[in-house]
C-alpha cells in the first residue's frame, strides 16, 4: 500500500453558525488520484479549500507526511507542497500569463521579474508545451485577453509550476474541450508516476471512472462512502450515494412518451446563413421544429457560443438572419429577440445570466421586467410568479429573498432557466446547461427540458458534454471552426462519430 501522504481525521467547519461539514475522514495516498464526489453543497469544496489552506477547520485535524498541520493560508500550504486549482480562477487579468504563474512562488518571481525576464518567459512555453499551446499562446499575453478554457488551462499551469506533491483540481475541466481534458489527464498519469497525488473534485461521472484510484463521497456534509476502490463501484451506487436516492433515468427518456411527435410539427425557428460580427461563425443554417430539442457539439473554439450570442443579438451579426415562427426578427437588440418570442440562457450564469447579490425573486422577474419595461416590480405579482417557479423548477431555497450567491451551482442554475421559462418564450437557447451542476440537479434540469419541448417549445441546447447532447437531444448538430460539418439524428449518433466530426471530418455545410 501506499504511503499516506495527507490524513484528516473527524473534520469540521462551520460558516456563521451552520454546519458546513462535520465528522468528516480522509486520506490521500502517494501517486493516487482520489476523486471527492457529492452534489453541490454537499462539502466538496469546503474539504479541499481547508486541506489547501483557505479555509481552517473549527474540529478534527489533518496530517501531512505524519505530522499534523494546520495551514493558516494557501502560501503555508505551497511551502509544504499543496496547491490548489478552485472553480474561481484567481488570475489578475491586467497582469500577463507569465507574471501570473510565477506570482505562485513570490520570491522566484520577484527574481525573474527583476531580473531575468526572459528566462520566464521561456520557462512559461516550456509549461505551455505541457498542452500543446507553446505556439498558439503568448506569454506575454495578457490574462483579460484569454478565453475561459485558456485561463483553466493557465490555473492548472500554475499548480504544476509549484512542484506540488499533492494537487487538488476542483472541477478542473469545467471549460475544457475533449481534447484538452485528454491532455490535463495525460499529464495527471504522467505526474502520478512521479509521485504526485491529486485531489480531484468533479460532477462528471464518465470522467472519474477514467482517472481516479479512489472515491470519497460527502452528502449534506456527511461522509456517505471513503476511499472506495473507484473500479469496484458501479456507477448506479456512486449516484444513490450522491443523491440518497436511485436515478435511474438521468436524461429523462421515460418522458418522452409524453412528448408530441415534433417531425410532424411547424418549423418554430430558422436561422438563415449566420455569420457573427467576428467571423467565429460563417454561414450558419438550420431549422427547430415545435418540440424538437436540437443540440449542438463541437470542441471549444467551435463557434457553437457565438452562433448563439449572434441569433440572440447578445453580440452583433455580420449577416444572415432569424425567424420566429416565420415571421422574420426585427431590430438588432436583445429586446427585440426577446420580444420576438426568444429565450437565451448563456453558459457563465455567475457573471452574464444572474446577478449574484440580488436575490432569487429579482433575478427571476429581471427578464420579464426588462420586456415588459420599466423599472419597478409589482410586488405581489412578482412574489407570486417566484413562488410558483420555485415550485415548478423544484428550487431549493430557504426564501426567496436570500441572495441568488447563496444557493448551490445547481439551485442557481435553476433559477436562471426560471428567469427565461416565466416569459413562455417559443424558442429557447441553452448554453452548457448542467456546466458545474450535480448529478441530481442534472437530471431535474433534463426533465425539465423534456417537459418544456412536451409543451410545445423549441430548444436549442449546447454543450460540450457528448453524452448529455446524445442523451437529451433529438438532431445533433456538429461544429468545426464555425461550421456545421454534421447533422445526424440522435438515435444515429455515437460519441465516436460526434468526435469525428467535431476534429477531422467534413468541410461544413
Amino acid at each position: 500500500m501506499s504511503e499516506i501522504i495527507i490524513e484528516a481525521e473527524n473534520i469540521k467547519k462551520v460558516f456563521s453558525g451552520v454546519v458546513a461539514i462535520e465528522g468528516i475522514d480522509f486520506e490521500l495516498r502517494k501517486g493516487e488520484v482520489h476523486a471527492l464526489m457529492g452534489e453541490n453543497g454537499a462539502g466538496k469544496s469546503t474539504l479541499s479549500k481547508i486541506i489547501a489552506g483557505i479555509y481552517q477547520a473549527d474540529g478534527g485535524q489533518m496530517k501531512v507526511g505524519g505530522k499534523v498541520e494546520s495551514f493558516s493560508s494557501v502560501r503555508e500550504a505551497v511551502d509544504h507542497g499543496v496547491s490548489i486549482v478552485t472553480q474561481e480562477f484567481s488570475l489578475l487579468p491586467d497582469l500577463s500569463i507569465m507574471e501570473n504563474i510565477f506570482l505562485a512562488d513570490p520570491g522566484y518571481y520577484k527574481h525573474r521579474f527583476l531580473q531575468d525576464k526572459k528566462a520566464m518567459e521561456r520557462e512559461t512555453r516550456s509549461l505551455l508545451q505541457l498542452f500543446g499551446m507553446e505556439n498558439s499562446i503568448d506569454p506575454r499575453a495578457k490574462i483579460s485577453q484569454l478565453s475561459v478554457a485558456q485561463m483553466q488551462v493557465i490555473e492548472i499551469l500554475k499548480a504544476v509550476s509549484t512542484q506540488a506533491q499533492v494537487i487538488i483540481l476542483d472541477e478542473p475541466t469545467a471549460s475544457l474541450s475533449v481534447k484538452e481534458i485528454a491532455i490535463l489527464f495525460d499529464i495527471v498519469r504522467k505526474l502520478k508516476a512521479e509521485g504526485v497525488a491529486f485531489i480531484i473534485v468533479s460532477h462528471k461521472i464518465n470522467e472519474i471512472y477514467e482517472i481516479s484510484d479512489r472515491i470519497t463521497v460527502l452528502r449534506d456534509g456527511r461522509l456517505i462512502l471513503k476511499g472506495v476502490e473507484t473500479a469496484g463501484l458501479a456507477q448506479s451506487e456512486l449516484i444513490k450515494a450522491m443523491v440518497g436516492r436511485e436515478v435511474q433515468d438521468l436524461y429523462g427518456a421515460g418522458a418522452s412518451a409524453a412528448r408530441l411527435d415534433w417531425r410532424n410539427e411547424p418549423v418554430a425557428f430558422e436561422a438563415r446563413d449566420i455569420t457573427d460580427q467576428n467571423g467565429y461563425t460563417r454561414g450558419i443554417s438550420f431549422q427547430v421544429r415545435r418540440g424538437e430539442i436540437a443540440g449542438f457539439s463541437g470542441l471549444v473554439g467551435a463557434g457553437r457560443t457565438e452562433l448563439m450570442r449572434a441569433i440572440f443579438q447578445a453580440d452583433p451579426r455580420r449577416g444572415g438572419e432569424v425567424l420566429v415562427e416565420g415571421q422574420r426578427v426585427t431590430g438588432k437588440s436583445i429586446r427585440s429577440s426577446v420580444s420576438a418570442g426568444l429565450g437565451f440562457v448563456p453558459e457563465d450564469r455567475k457573471t452574464e445570466g444572474l446577478i449574484q447579490e440580488l436575490s432569487v425573486l429579482k433575478n427571476i422577474g429581471l427578464a420579464k421586467l426588462a420586456d415588459r419595461g420599466g423599472a419597478v416590480l409589482n410586488s405581489r405579482a412578482e412574489e407570486a410568479d417566484c413562488e410558483e417557479m420555485i415550485r415548478r423548477m423544484e428550487i431549493k431555497t430557504a426564501n426567496i429573498d436570500l441572495l441568488v450567491k447563496s444557493l448551490s451551482g445547481g439551485n442557481q442554475q435553476k433559477v436562471l432557466l426560471a428567469k427565461w421559462i416565466l416569459l413562455e418564450p417559443k424558442v429557447l437557447i441553452i448554453d452548457e446547461p448542467t456546466r458545474g451542476v450535480d448529478i441530481g440537479a442534472k437530471s431535474d434540469i433534463y426533465a425539465i427540458l423534456r417537459s418544456l419541448a412536451a409543451q410545445g417549445m423549441a430548444i436549442i441546447l449546447v454543450s460540450s458534454e457528448i453524452p448529455e447532447v446524445m442523451g437529451v437531444c433529438d438532431t445533433i448538430y456538429v461544429m468545426k471552426e464555425g461550421r456545421v460539418t454534421a447533422v445526424l439524428p440522435a438515435g444515429e449518433a455515437t460519441e465516436e462519430t460526434i468526435g469525428y466530426y467535431s476534429t477531422i471530418g467534413g468541410d461544413g455545410t
